[in-house]
């Protein structure tokens, strides 16, 4: 029998607010559809004509996709956010509930973990649901209406730069994996150190009796120590999944911005098309570092919601 996921009961709740979500991301898709479009019509069609009409009235329509576009991440934000706030105090209500239920004998182990839920492990789900998945929503349709664009200006760069796509998934996963495992360790150090402290607390009047400060400082220090050193490592390891990435994208753009430089001297391009492919190369590429960022988190939160389901399920 399957184990059910209460995080995941408590997020299916707000399916309302996640299709208006939906709806936020399409128009915002619209206007990264059209912005192109009227950067090339000012310096394909209305500058060349010396048309300054036609130049102001694109640059407005430009302005107006603008607006939309902070209008629709300001909603996404918010929209997010209020969702994040009520699932999570769910959560939270649902994690004291069962401490309640535990068994006398397995209250010890599920304490230490209780303690760290509250926290650290509410905390990584509330980080990726009130903040991140907004994001991650704009940038995953920026980059497919970033690639619609591209194929249709030019095939070749597009196709080029489709081909970077492979190895940086590649990446994506060996890290995904690297950030799982690391995130797992650092949890359970953070247990241990919830037990001490809880164990200083009932055993305070014992350490004072029989000197055993430096017993209970030194078993302390080493874990927390060693609980530092890991968590190095897992912001090592976020750290390397951001660099990586944009090492290969930065190198693709200028492979790009060079094959495109030509392609405009041998009139193969025209220049309102190299201005956008220059900006949506960018596009192309940036939003998937932030993507890759929020596949990482969602490593952290993938952990925390196995230890949620621990005590609730």
């Amino acid at each position: 029998m399957k184990k059910k996921n209460v995080v995941l009961e408590q997020i299916r709740k707000y399916k309302w607010g996640y299709l208006f979500g939906i709806i936020l991301v399409a128009m915002d898709a619209i206007v990264t559809y059209i912005y192109p479009q009227l950067i090339t019509n000012i310096l394909d069609k209305a500058v060349p004509a010396k048309n300054p009409g036609a130049v102001i009235s694109n640059v407005a329509y430009m302005a107006i996709c603008q607006l939309v576009s902070i209008t629709v991440a300001l909603a996404l934000s918010y929209l997010f956010c209020k969702m994040s706030n009520g699932f999570i105090v769910k959560i939270k209500l649902l994690l004291i509930q069962a401490m309640f239920q535990v068994d006398g004998k397995e209250i010890e182990k599920k304490s230490n973990l209780f303690m760290t839920s509250m926290n650290a492990d509410v905390n990584n789900i509330e980080m990726l649901s009130s903040r991140m998945l907004s994001d991650l929503l704009i940038q995953i349709v920026t980059v497919i209406i970033t690639a619609v664009i591209l194929i249709q200006i030019n095939p070749v760069i597009f196709w080029f730069m489709l081909l970077i796509y492979p190895i940086l998934i590649a990446i994506q996963i060996f890290f995904n994996k690297k950030i799982m495992s690391q995130s797992r360790k650092v949890m359970g150090k953070m247990d241990v150190g919830n037990g001490l402290i809880k164990e200083f607390v009932s055993n305070l009047y014992e350490y004072l009796a029989l000197n055993g400060r430096n017993y209970y400082i030194d078993k302390f220090c080493r874990n927390e120590t060693s609980l530092r050193n890991e968590i190095l490592k897992q912001n090592m390891l976020m750290a390397y999944n951001r660099s990586v990435p944009q090492l290969i994208s930065t190198t693709t753009f200028l492979i790009v911005l060079a094959i495109s430089g030509v392609m405009v001297i041998n009139g193969q391009v025209q220049f309102g098309e190299l201005t956008v492919i220059i900006m949506y190369t960018q596009r192309m590429f940036n939003p998937l570092s932030s993507i890759m960022l929020v596949i990482g988190q969602f490593q952290k939160a993938k952990v925390s919601m196995d230890r949620i389901n621990e005590i609730v399920g």
